[in-house]
């Protein structure tokens, strides 16, 4: 997906860049709703003193994310190709997630008996690559890209039961829509845009697995000025 994804948008691009137009740069605010579904299978039945299992979960957060973003508009059909970059981070989890259970350490160890366990995540260094295209003469318009994202496992668990690690590019697509109005030089922007990612599947130190989905949704405000 990533490679036809940069594919159509670079055509998008070389099609537009004959066309006379202008940039425009700016910032933007979103509240954003985080959803992520995951199922983690232990390996602690091979290891002394533990118990294999299945665990699943789900997590939410709504969050404010500011980015900055900076776009060429074409005179090609009013399209516009942009990119878009969120700084900071933000938590999967409005709460960690804690689950007791037997150890998965070495016999000896303070991981033996029963464990408790802390999780959280984060995804940061979001960039997306998108184009949005208007409807109609009266600002509406349609949006369609391609975005990925770091993801940083938080947790907190005892000496030797194992742990994940991060993962970068994690990768998707994002759809959306919504109204712009010309204040030349300035640009005003309210939109609402959904982003699916990619399954992430991740692999601790005790070979322990987590598979995860994860979908954003977002209500956003942009304020942009126009050369």
């Amino acid at each position: 997906m990533k490679k036809l994804a940069i594919s159509i948008l670079a055509s998008m691009f070389l099609a537009t860049s004959t066309f006379a137009g202008g940039m425009t740069v700016g910032v933007s605010g979103g509240l954003v709703q985080v959803n992520a579904d995951g199922t983690e299978t232990t390996t602690a039945g091979d290891i002394a003193g533990g118990t294999a299992n299945t665990n699943t979960a789900s997590a939410d957060n709504v969050v404010m994310i500011p980015s900055v973003f900076a776009e060429y508009n074409s005179d090609f059909m009013g399209l516009t190709i942009g990119l878009e970059l969120i700084p900071g981070s933000a938590d999967v989890s409005e709460q960690a997630k804690t689950r007791s259970e037997s150890a998965q350490g070495v016999s000896g160890t303070d991981a033996t008996g029963t464990v408790t366990r802390k999780a959280q995540a984060e995804i940061e260094n979001v960039r997306t690559i998108y184009a949005e295209m208007p409807i109609g003469s009266d600002g509406f318009f349609v949006k369609a890209g391609y975005t990925m994202f770091d993801l940083n496992t938080l947790e907190t668990v005892p000496t030797s039961s194992g742990t994940y690690g991060n993962t970068t590019d994690v990768d998707g697509y994002v759809v959306g829509a919504g109204v712009k109005v010309d204040m030349s030089p300035y640009i005003i922007k309210f939109g609402v845009e959904m982003a699916d990612y990619d399954e992430i599947s991740l692999t601790s130190t005790t070979s322990n697995k987590i598979t995860a989905d994860l979908d954003t949704v977002q209500a956003k405000l942009s304020l942009g000025y126009s050369f």
